[in-house]
């Protein structure tokens, strides 16, 4: 028999009536013959609500222990509630959290990562003919502590979960009916895709595409776990695949991604601190030169997305980078301790930045992209403060105020039917 992981997100589940239509999606896949484990977020906006509710008993430093505490009982309310609702469709259901599934982490409150997921009292409900619904974005560690994977995790739950259960895909619904070359929502015109590859998928996804996890992503394609991202009010729609690179189709350019959830980091080198970089290495301050890039790869800042000028004429050089909102005060703090003993050094700080990025995977073979991509934000006189490129992207940093219309310009450009195979998309 076969066996599928679903997954429903927390717009999916935001109140009874969608739950009851969750579970008839259920119930018919059940009715087909699959075996099946249901992954869960929260319900609705429950997630922000706790956050909040914690921030008003506690206005300065959270414990991150017991943030993970409150924050995984929302899953808890979902999986009970799905479970009910197939009772009632006179299915058989079981309820597992997550550490009830076996879904064991490292010790990272708040932002853990899977380690391993021992599945037995999964497969033995399986084999009851029940159907498991699991609460996704949570785990525990060995030493039993309760730990929740993150936003998005739920995605992460489920891609786990199919890769241990040998599952012969992954659907994850949610409010879209795909994924698109840009968000319908900023432009009309987006296309849906049928088909798109892992790489491509996850470089969207870590670009700021907020459709799937880039976690989730990541795990699918080192465990070759097909994903189909559907949704829950159209679920006759098979939505978008996201398959193996030899799958799918090689676009020039897949999809235009926003990311304004970043603040953009400029550290002005002193003269002493700038020899450090250009040469001088032979004492103990080249060392902590050294271990500040280091550190900054290790918090998700690879060296390939920080930009360095070289010294002036004044012999000030400059690092630029961006990060996550969620690290800026750990990235400070980091650089600050870096530079105490760097007279006239200087870290400026800019909250009000977007990081828009043209994905695909023949871009870096393909010089033409990158100058058309200037050459678009350029002619809108759209300002832009850093570029930087990898793979499978090009980047540019540009002022908050101007993303929408940046998204609406370069998606014009790259994203046309010309450039995207009718054969794999659909109107949107």
């Amino acid at each position: 028999m076969a066996r599928l992981v679903q997954k429903f997100g927390g717009s999916s589940l935001a109140d009874s009536k969608h739950i009851q239509r969750a579970a008839k999606i259920v119930a018919d896949a059940y009715r087909e013959g699959k075996e099946l484990v249901v992954v869960v977020s929260a319900m609705g906006t429950s997630t922000d609500r706790l956050i909040e509710l914690a921030h008003q008993v506690c206005q300065s430093y959270a414990d991150p222990r017991e943030l993970d505490v409150l924050l995984a009982t929302g899953e808890q309310v979902s999986i009970a509630m799905l479970s009910l609702a197939l009772q009632s469709l006179g299915l058989k259901a079981r309820s597992f959290t997550g550490p009830q599934a076996g879904i064991l982490t490292d010790d990272t409150h708040g932002f853990a990562r899977i380690k391993t997921v021992q599945a037995s009292r999964l497969e033995s409900s399986l084999r009851r003919g029940e159907i498991a619904v699991v609460a996704g974005f949570q785990g525990m560690t060995c030493s039993s502590e309760l730990t929740t994977l993150g936003r998005g995790g739920s995605d992460t739950t489920a891609v786990a979960l199919a890769a241990a259960l040998k599952a012969e895909c992954c659907d994850i619904y949610t409010d879209v009916d795909g994924i698109y070359t840009t968000d319908p929502r900023t432009v009309g015109s987006a296309r849906k895709l049928r088909v798109i590859s892992y790489e491509e998928m996850l470089a969207m996804a870590s670009a700021g595409a907020q459709v799937l996890n880039a976690r989730s992503v990541e795990l699918a394609m080192k465990n070759h776990v097909p994903i189909r991202l559907r949704s829950s009010f159209q679920p006759g729609d098979t939505g978008t695949l996201v398959t193996r690179r030899e799958l799918a189709p090689e676009y020039q350019v897949c999809g235009v991604a926003c990311d304004s959830d970043r603040i953009s980091m400029r550290l002005t080198l002193s003269q002493n601190f700038s020899a450090q970089l250009t040469g001088h290495f032979d004492d103990e301050r080249h060392v902590r030169v050294s271990q500040l890039v280091s550190d900054l790869e290790h918090m998700g800042i690879p060296p390939s997305t920080i930009f360095y000028q070289k010294a002036d004429q004044l012999n000030i050089s400059e690092l630029e980078f961006t990060c996550e909102k969620r690290l800026s005060r750990n990235v400070q703090s980091l650089i600050s301790n870096a530079i105490l003993d760097f007279p006239g050094s200087r870290l400026w700080i800019d909250a009000g930045i977007a990081r828009i990025s043209v994905i695909g995977c023949a871009i870096h073979a393909d010089n033409q992209v990158a100058s058309e991509f200037i050459a678009t934000l350029n002619q809108a006189d759209i300002p832009v403060s850093m570029l930087t490129s990898d793979k499978l992207s090009i980047c540019a940093v540009v002022p908050d105020k101007f993303k929408d219309e940046a998204i609406r310009e370069v998606h014009a450009r790259f994203c046309q039917e010309s450039r995207i195979p009718a054969s794999i998309t659909a109107s949107a």
